[in-house]
């Protein structure tokens, strides 16, 4: 499972640069709705997103999130 590091880091992240959480959903290619519960912790990211974000900032995986290994 993917575990934001720091979800209030991430949103001004985010947000840096004149960019709003619609327009941040809308180049990674999901509703803003989505996005805006992954940011403030409600929703895990899949791999898909959390690569996406880090893309879109330019960051590395490991300076927003982190993987948790679930033992069953």
């Amino acid at each position: 499972m993917i575990i934001i590091k720091n979800p209030e880091k991430l949103r001004n992240d985010l947000t840096s640069n004149g960019n709003t959480m619609t327009s941040v959903a809308e180049n990674l290619g999901y509703s803003k709705a989505y996005i805006s519960s992954i940011v403030a912790g409600t929703r895990r990211p899949n791999e898909k997103v959390s690569i996406g974000i880090c893309e879109l900032l330019g960051k590395q995986f490991d300076e927003y999130f982190f993987i948790q290994t679930v033992h069953r």
